[in-house]
Parts: C-alpha cells; structure tokens; sequence
C-alpha cells in the first residue's frame, strides 16, 4: 500500500503528537504540579460533603475541578474563612464576597441545624495545602 503526499503529512503529525504527549506526560510524572488545596477527609466531613453534594451545590460551585463556575471556587474555603463566618453566611448569603462578579444569588440554608453544622465541618476540611499541617495540630 501506497501513501499519498497528504497522508504522510497527517501520520507524520500524528506521531508527533503522541511523541509530545508521551515527553509531557514523562515530565509530570517526574515532577508533578504543586499540589495547592487538599481535603482533610475523616468520619467528621463525610456527612457534610453528602450534604453537599444533595443540595446541589456543585451545581454553582467548583472544588477541585469539580462542579460549575456559577459561583465562586471552594478551593481552600476552609483556610479563608472561619465556622462562625460560613455557618452565618450559609443562613444568610449576601452578594460581594469574591471579587468576581456572580448572576445568580445564593440560597439561604434551609435545612436543620445539624446538617448546617456537618456542612460548615465538611467546608473547613477543603484547606490549602501549607495549612494541613497546623490543622492537623490543631486538631481541626
């Protein structure tokens, strides 16, 4: 079989690609990104982050990728901002905490006490990475 002109341009681009996919992909392998929020799961935020997740909160916000930008990032919400602060804010949310400007306003909480509580427990655990180790000591 016989390759014409055009075809050898698009295997010879092909190779190319997965050469430099293959080089990239060794390089994050030796030396991975920085890694700079981090989740301190334990038996105290699991019921949180169900919480969380059948809210539908990730229908507005991102962590770690996951989730929608219709609302600010949670990204190290835990190292920002205190229990007191997001259990006050959760009832009660207010436009202009992020410097980006957001269509759509957040909901109050309604739910129980409790939920709020595993919630705020589950928000505190997304920290940034410098922070894992003082939060650990600290015991929170």
């Amino acid at each position: 079989m016989k390759l014409r002109a055009g075809e050898w341009i698009v295997l010879g681009g092909s190779v190319l690609i997965v050469a430099f996919s293959a080089l990239v992909g060794y390089i994050i392998y030796q030396k991975p990104p920085p890694v700079e929020f981090v989740y301190l799961a334990s038996a105290q935020t699991l019921p949180g982050e169900r919480i969380y997740h059948r809210s539908g909160c990730p229908s507005c916000h991102e962590i770690f990728g996951v989730g929608t930008s219709f609302g600010p990032p949670l990204d190290g919400i835990g190292s920002r901002r205190t229990a007191d602060w997001l259990e006050t804010y959760l009832r009660a949310p207010r436009p202009g905490v992020s410097a980006r400007r957001y269509r759509l306003r957040m909901p109050p909480w309604e739910g129980s006490d409790a939920e709020l509580a595993q919630l705020v427990t589950y928000l505190r655990a997304l920290r940034r990475q410098e922070n894992e180790t003082t939060t650990a000591a600290l015991g929170r």
